[in-house]
């Protein structure tokens, strides 16, 4: 099945996703909307290729602070792709608080009545959240 989706999907979607489980830092909600061969390429790191490591390894980044939020600037969508602006506001462990401009670009896969995230690429320089 290939379709497309709204942009009301999309954004229903998207704010769904971070309002559950990312800023909940919920590494199982998060890894669960992938499909089970999904691809999440965040910043400068490799490629993590499959729902157990993309789990793994969001949840070793949500251990690097106290909390963080999304706050979405812009959604979009074309065909099955979406695409999500937004500042997001992390508060470290020595309770400082940073806020950094991200695009996430997320390709979806159509499944019986709903949609999967089939690659997920995170654009955000996390230099300023690791800085002394």
């Amino acid at each position: 099945m290939t379709s497309s989706l709204s942009h009301e999907k999309a954004a229903a979607w998207a704010r769904s996703l971070y309002g559950d489980a990312v800023d909940r830092k919920d590494a199982a909600g998060f890894a669960a909307v992938f499909v089970e061969e999904g691809m999440l390429h965040f910043g400068n790191e490799p490629a993590i290729i499959g729902r157990p490591q993309i789990e793994n390894a969001i949840a070793r980044f949500f251990q690097a602070m106290v909390s963080l939020r999304h706050e979405f600037t812009a959604i979009s969508c074309d065909g099955q792709t979406i695409f999500l602006e937004a500042l997001v506001t992390y508060r470290r462990h020595d309770d400082a608080i940073v806020t950094l401009p991200a695009m996430t670009v997320f390709q979806m896969a159509s499944t019986d009545d709903s949609f999967m995230a089939k690659e997920c690429r995170i654009y955000v320089d996390l230099k300023p959240l690791f800085a002394p």
